[in-house]
């Protein structure tokens, strides 16, 4: 008689529920802030929601052997934590990266548009020295 294969437990209607919704907030976290600066501020609602989404589908998931699903939403998880440091970090530059977006609206010419980011570069730099933090020099502008 061949051996028959261990019972493979079947994914509940929740954890499909859990990974829809998982997979669904991460493709608005991904997408919803191309739509410009302002828009990235949307990632510290939908990165926390995310990965709250990613980890309960992860937990339902257990002992269902779907090794790939779950790669995906480990990566997931990290996409989410590097969105909400991008949101984090556009708050704290929110002046900054605010007088760029003005300035380039306004900008005709590529020379124009160069000015801008050297002055948003060095608006960065001070509020840096404003912290005492400092660039390495191989960084610097």
């Amino acid at each position: 008689m061949p051996p028959t294969p261990d019972a493979v437990p079947e994914v509940g209607a929740g954890a499909r529920r859990a990974v829809q919704w998982s997979l669904g907030l991460l493709t608005a976290m991904l997408l919803v802030p191309l739509f410009g600066p302002t828009w990235g501020l949307s990632s510290l609602i939908l990165a926390p929601a995310t990965a709250a989404a990613m980890i309960t589908a992860l937990v339902l998931l257990r002992g269902v052997r779907l090794p790939g699903l779950k790669v995906v939403l480990a990566i997931g998880i990290g996409a989410s934590a590097i969105a909400l440091l991008y949101g984090l970090g556009l708050v704290i530059l929110h002046d900054q990266v605010q007088a760029l977006t003005d300035c380039q609206a306004n900008a005709i010419t590529e020379t124009a548009r160069q000015v801008c980011l050297d002055e948003y570069e060095q608006s960065y730099l001070d509020l840096l020295d404003e912290w005492g933090l400092t660039v390495p020099s191989q960084l610097a502008p």
